[in-house]
């Protein structure tokens, strides 16, 4: 029969057709076998997928789902569920994306809840030359009662200028749907498009929200780097530099070299290996304070090898090398920077620590300017190195350090040699003063000030007034009254929390008194605030490092969606104390797994384009279920 409709008609009208047209007898139809689907093992069947989906989610790739589940299926044979498990990378990819990444980011949105928050954002670009914003948002979690510091989102950006960050993280907190009016400040780096008076991101934001208020923390750890890098530059003598990075590339590139250093070491200390030599490395921030102590450390041994090996390999890096080893003035000026860069870095962890006291940490960076100023400055001199020069206070006989002394002793250097030693030394610590001084926040004094808020400060019974700090953080004058008051009668309760600060003021926000009221609501509100601050740029570092470690040569064309749903779903296990075998997934979200809400038919998003006919076929290979449902809808 050709395929025309006059032919369709013609047979339309035939007897045959109108008999085989005729409805059926109950007798002579036979019944469909409909099986029976058991609730139960379905359940768990999602569950099972779940869990094996958070785990590939929070240690490896969608590649490995295809050969994780038939390992499971083999394994565990006599597991009922186990045979009825069918997830390849695609469903995983999408149960992960669709699902239980949403899920996440619903979680941590009633989370934050109402509550007053801070962003903290950096640039960066990824592996596919894609510009991405890094959002880390900090917040005070009513639930988990601690101070959260987690991933918001990674927004794709056309370029780096103020108006398109803006842009995005305006367009990042509609997705979330969080309120702009909550936010309290936002911690950037020292990039001119981030901290410009005019045009900068913080000015477009105050004036984009009507923010007049909102803090700008600039990356303290940053500006430290900043600071140490231009100070050695500009004081010191290149030679410096060339030393340290040198040694490091020497043996970095050839193990016959570093296992003849070995034997060398050994050799002359009964047996030890020696420490590695780090490499120094702008992007890590002061890496060059280790590779100073190593290489101090390791001086005498380093400049036997070099003087061996200049004569066996005839190799003009070595003998250079040598060279500087045997000159007692670069290590003089090693020693000296030595004690300066570990009080830096000391100073710079606290910045970085997750549990570090917050109240305290600008008053730490004041301390560090005060007591590198001391060591060049006359005893007698009463200067506040925060905002005065201290060029015109110089002791031109300052005390160098004990091994730098002991050295200048021992050694033969001129006396004249050993003055212009001092007298550099001494402009690099003035160079540091100074590139500090210049960096710090615009409100460095104000905010210094929020120590009195620490544990320690806050139970004195005399203290100063935190009037200013008030107004600061929006206080109206109304209830700045009511604040004095409560900051006077914090020393009547007997309070069990004396060491941790944040603990101890969510030990005040679950204050009650007899009336079920807490009379010290305002108070606590305002050390929220300041407990939620940023303080440094190391979350949203970290953030990029989880991305790259998702993001790789061999992962190139991973969509965004897809590596802010991984990202959104380990720093949510991070964020409850979990992880991909502790944390019980919801009923609510097991039941969208196979259905059709938890599959997008489009790849529109993805980076390869994959047409919506071959994507849900791809879909219908991975899953026979989802097969079915879509027969039945």
């Amino acid at each position: 029969m050709a395929a025309k409709l006059s032919d369709l008609r013609s047979h339309a009208r035939t007897t045959k057709h109108v008999r085989a047209a005729q409805p059926f007898s109950s007798a002579r139809q036979s019944k469909i076998k409909f099986t029976n689907i058991d609730h139960s093992l379905k359940y768990a069947t999602n569950e099972a997928e779940g869990q094996l989906a958070l785990f590939i989610a929070e240690h490896t790739a969608f590649l490995t789902t295809d050969h994780v589940v038939e390992v499971s299926r083999k394994a565990f044979r006599d597991s009922k569920q186990a045979p009825h498990v069918k997830m390849h990378r695609t469903k995983c990819k999408e149960m992960l994306v669709n699902v239980l990444g949403p899920h996440f980011n619903q979680c941590l949105r009633e989370d934050i809840g109402d509550a007053k928050y801070s962003l903290i954002i950096d640039e960066s670009t990824d592996i596919s030359v894609v510009k991405l914003l890094g959002v880390v948002i900090r917040y005070f979690s009513q639930k988990l009662q601690k101070i959260i510091s987690t991933h918001l989102g990674l927004v794709e950006i056309e370029s780096g200028t103020a108006a398109s960050i803006v842009c995005a993280i305006k367009k990042l907190l509609e997705d979330v749907d969080l309120n702009p009016k909550k936010l309290l400040g936002v911690g950037v780096d020292n990039a001119s498009v981030n901290t410009g008076l005019n045009n900068g991101v913080c000015e477009l934001l105050k004036r984009e929200f009507g923010l007049p208020k909102l803090f700008m923390i600039r990356c303290v750890c940053q500006s430290i780097q900043l600071a140490v890098s231009h100070s050695v530059a500009e004081t010191l003598p290149r030679i410096l530099d060339f030393l340290v990075k040198e040694t490091y590339n020497w043996f970095g590139h050839s193990s016959k070299r570093q296992l003849m250093y070995k034997q060398l070491f050994a050799t002359i200390n009964d047996g030890k290996q020696p420490l590695q030599i780090p490499r120094v490395c702008d992007t890590r921030w002061l890496s060059i304070e280790p590779a100073v102590t190593r290489i101090l450390s390791q001086w005498d041994e380093l400049k036997l090898h070099f003087e061996i090996t200049r004569s066996s390999e005839k190799c003009y890096t070595a003998e250079s090398l040598f060279d500087m080893y045997s000159d007692p003035v670069n290590k003089l000026y090693l020693l000296f920077m030595r004690p300066i860069l570990q009080e830096t870095q000391r100073t710079m962890k606290t910045f970085q620590g997750e549990n570090t006291d917050p109240m305290k940490l600008l008053l730490d960076l004041s301390n560090l300017i005060i007591s590198l100023s001391k060591k060049v400055t006359i005893p007698t001199a009463r200067v506040n190195p925060l905002t005065t020069d201290i060029s015109s206070y110089i002791d031109p006989g300052a005390y160098m350090g004990y091994e730098f002394e002991k050295v200048c002793r021992e050694s033969q250097i001129a006396i004249e040699v050993q003055g212009n030693i001092r007298q550099r030394c001494i402009s690099f610590v003035v160079k540091l003063c100074s590139e500090l001084r210049n960096r710090l926040p615009d409100n460095f004094e104000a905010l210094r000030k929020i120590s009195r808020f620490s544990v320690h400060e806050c139970l004195n019974q005399v203290k100063d007034p935190i009037t200013e700090i008030a107004e600061i953080f929006g206080c109206d004058y109304q209830n700045i009254e009511k604040v004095e008051n409560q900051w006077r009668n914090l020393t009547i309760v007997q309070w069990q929390e004396k060491k941790s600060t944040a603990k101890f003021w969510i030990e005040v926000g679950n204050y009650r008194d007899a009336s079920d009221c807490n009379p010290f609501q305002e108070l606590h509100e305002i050390a929220i605030g300041i407990l939620s601050l940023p303080h440094s740029n190391a979350e949203v570092e970290r953030l990029f490092s989880q991305h790259n470690i998702i993001k790789n040569k061999l992962r190139n064309r991973l969509s965004l969606k897809s590596v802010n749903s991984v990202l959104a779903i380990r720093n949510g296990l991070k964020r409850l104390e979990k992880n991909c075998h502790t944390y019980d997934i919801p009923k609510t979200v097991l039941e969208k797994i196979g259905t059709m809400a938890a599959y997008s038919v489009s790849y529109s998003g993805s980076s390869n384009s994959t047409s919506p006919v071959t994507a849900f076929s791809t879909l219908v290979e991975d899953d026979d279920d989802l097969f079915l449902f879509s027969l039945q809808e």
